[in-house]
């Protein structure tokens, strides 16, 4: 059974988490994680969004939006 849409609220605060596949471990280089921080950062200008916090784990990233 398909879980029910989320809902979205203007103004809301989310937590946003992406995990890689297969067990992968992309943060472990840490060449990886400075690139993207960097590119985290220039969407976050791009796009205007806020940030409230962030975590760089060695297979997953979480943001507080």
């Amino acid at each position: 059974m398909p879980r029910k849409p989320r809902i979205f609220v203007a103004g809301g605060t989310y937590h946003v988490y992406c995990r890689a596949a297969r067990g992968e471990r992309p943060f472990v280089d840490e060449a990886v994680a400075g690139l993207f921080v960097s590119m985290l950062g220039a969407v976050k200008g791009e796009h205007g969004l806020t940030i409230l916090a962030w975590c760089l784990m060695p297979n997953h990233d979480h943001l507080i939006r």
